[in-house]
């Protein structure tokens, strides 16, 4: 469980067994109830890199459409989501990519209730990504999720190949109208110049759409699509390579899990007041030696250590208080047992 403190009061969070597709759902309690959906998810920037996280409000995520139990504050449901993005530090704007919280009637959540909701989806998404089977679940999102994808991805190759060649073709036209205005020009030039003429002169005027301006014009115009064919061609090789990205097998992840030193204080409840993470060595001697000695200094201050196997700093804090949780749970049931 996470508690969060919000605008509207403490929320507090309880993460489920992740699914099949490497969902999360956070059901929570307190001054908003409901719903939060958490997966990985692929990256904004590149589709074949599952390096973000997305938040839902609501039991489903984003992509398909909200599906209850929405979050509730105050008897006001609301939807939305919060993408974060791994690539980039989540104290930076760009680590975030927020999207519009609404009510179901599509009524902008008042400031409040925004500032709530931002921080459970925050909180949910920061929770989910410091879990230590996360590169499991990453894994089991993109096997999820990449058949949409590709079918996206082929469409949106096929359209780009379209206006590509599209532009490539109206450049080309302006290119060959430009040089026969150009040459049309020259040929009723020469015919004015050895037999003056008024309609010849009215020809040749450089009024609008005449041949002088049109083979003005027209190179300009020839350049312009070529410009954008050229953009359309950077697309669609970033489309060409996130899809071959996403269609190459990938790997399931191999265990990652090193062991940490949590150094903090174990209270009643399951709360744990963590003082210190730090990488254990993996060499037994060497770890036992530190461990002694962390031990000892964390003793002088009421403490104690403990070595958790995580992925992370982040994920062995996450997991050193998931464990005092449930352990605390364990020992609860067992004394209230009849």
């Amino acid at each position: 469980m996470i508690t969060i403190a919000t605008p509207s009061g403490t929320v507090r969070a309880v993460p489920s067994e992740a699914d099949a597709t490497g969902a999360v759902l956070y059901t929570l309690t307190g001054a908003a109830t409901g719903t939060v959906h958490v997966t990985a998810t692929s990256s904004p920037a590149r589709w074949d890199r599952f390096d973000a996280v997305r938040a839902s409000l609501g039991s489903v995520s984003a992509r398909e459409l909200p599906a209850e139990p929405l979050v509730c504050i105050r008897g006001r449901a609301y939807h939305g989501n919060t993408v974060r993005v791994l690539a980039h530090s989540a104290d930076v704007p760009w680590g975030w990519l927020e999207r519009d919280l609404t009510d179901t009637d599509d009524r902008p959540a008042p400031p409040q209730a925004s500032q709530t909701l931002t921080a459970i989806l925050r909180a949910c998404a920061g929770h989910y990504s410091a879990r230590s089977d996360f590169p499991s679940l990453q894994h089991a999102a993109r096997l999820h999720d990449t058949p949409q994808l590709l079918r996206w991805l082929d469409a949106m190759i096929s359209h780009a190949e379209r206006t590509q060649a599209r532009w490539l073709e109206e450049a080309e036209a302006h290119r060959v109208q430009a040089a026969r205005s150009l040459a049309a020009w020259w040929t009723l030039a020469r015919w004015f110049t050895a037999r003056p003429h008024p309609v010849l002169a009215l020809l040749l005027a450089p009024d609008r759409e005449s041949l002088a301006h049109r083979a003005e014009y027209l190179p300009k115009w020839a350049e312009i699509s070529t410009r954008a064919a050229e953009d359309e061609g950077r697309r669609l090789t970033l489309f060409r390579s996130e899809y071959e990205g996403l269609a190459r097998p990938a790997a399931a992840p191999e265990s990652q899990d090193r062991p940490y030193f949590v150094v903090g204080q174990w209270k009643g409840g399951g709360d744990v007041d963590i003082w210190h993470v730090e990488e254990a060595p993996t060499d037994p001697g060497e770890l036992s030696d530190l461990c002694e000695q962390h031990t000892v200094n964390a003793e002088d201050a009421f403490g104690s250590v403990e070595i958790v196997y995580a992925a992370s700093p982040e994920a062995a804090a996450e997991q050193a208080r998931r464990e005092a949780s449930e352990t605390s749970e364990r020992i609860h049931r067992e004394l209230t047992r009849p």
